[in-house]
């Protein structure tokens, strides 16, 4: 365990070194000049004097290496920068954007296994029903986020003026942005959870169980257990996906998450704050494979006996 967790980390680094210099040199290549942009925003003339001297003070005419270089440098220091159009530290306006983030996405992961699994179950253990459900999920999976998201805002705040259509700050604002990144997910868990199952079910230790009189009930017990391990590993990464995934729902919703900060920053081409977001998202998703990697190897005592003899080799 200890030798895997040692692995793992010495791919973290890398990992998060390859996306960050990968946003950085692309944000730099993509058109539009960020010096320009503050002075828009501050309501200046934006003069070629003065968007040269505003790339000046910001560094912006330093060759890239040295540029990123710095930046790096001051990650290590956790300084992530200061926004070049507000002016705040990167570090403060993601740690409270995040904080909203999380207070979106931490209600769609039991909203998910209380839709998909249900779901699931049925489907495996009914044919009729399996007919009928696979192709209702497959039409809310085919549904964009934002499309889903637009049509409930009118159904529920437009035509009944039930629901809030945008903004945070009560449970009423996250009706519908929880019901917009949940049913895609649940729709996809659903199958997926299914085909699952139903491989389980095929296997041959459950045809001994059922030819030695063992009960259902402890059949499904055994096959729920099984597919635990395929299922947490896909989890575990999903949570990174919602993470990151969840930046169109925010910007449809208003939500000040993370997601609709990073989409604002990529418009007004504000590099730090750019690259700052694409740090966070690379730490939480390389975190969550990491940690579903992990939780299989408690799951399952293969995985281990795998490890070991990998680590012996």
């Amino acid at each position: 365990m200890r030798k895997l967790l040692v692995r793992r980390l010495l791919h973290f680094f890398p990992t998060l070194f390859g996306v960050t210099a990968l946003v950085f040199f692309l944000m730099r290549a993509a058109p539009g000049d960020g010096a320009y942009l503050r002075l828009r925003e501050l309501g200046l003339d934006p003069s070629a004097e003065a968007v040269a001297a505003i790339r000046e003070q910001l560094g912006l005419n330093r060759p890239l290496a040295a540029q990123y270089l710095a930046w790096l440098k001051d990650v290590f220091r956790l300084n992530l920068g200061t926004s070049l159009t507000t002016g705040e530290p990167v570090r403060t306006a993601l740690a409270r954007h995040f904080r909203w983030t999380l207070r979106l996405t931490a209600p769609v992961i039991p909203a998910i296994l209380l839709a998909a699994f249900p779901l699931a179950l049925a489907s495996a253990l009914n044919r009729r029903f399996d007919r009928a459900a696979r192709a209702v999920l497959l039409v809310v999976m085919s549904v964009p986020s934002f499309c889903l998201g637009l049509l409930l805002i009118f159904l529920f705040s437009v035509r009944l003026r039930w629901l809030p259509s945008f903004g945070a700050g009560t449970k009423a604002h996250l009706a519908l942005p929880v019901l917009t990144l949940s049913a895609g997910a649940a729709a996809y868990y659903a199958r997926f959870i299914r085909a699952v199952l139903l491989e389980e079910f095929s296997k041959e230790y459950v045809r001994a169980a059922r030819a030695r009189g063992v009960r259902q009930r402890d059949i499904l017990r055994a096959v729920l257990k099984n597919a635990l391990i395929p299922i947490t590993t896909s989890f575990g990464m999903s949570f990174a996906t919602l993470l990151g995934g969840s930046a169109v729902v925010e910007k449809v919703f208003s939500w000040p998450g993370v997601g609709k900060y990073f989409i604002d920053a990529v418009l007004r081409r504000d590099y730090p704050v750019v690259q700052g977001c694409a740090l966070l998202f690379a730490v939480v998703f390389v975190s969550a494979n990491l940690t579903a990697d992990i939780a299989c190897l408690f799951l399952d005592p293969r995985a281990r006996l795998r490890e070991r003899s990998r680590t012996r080799a």
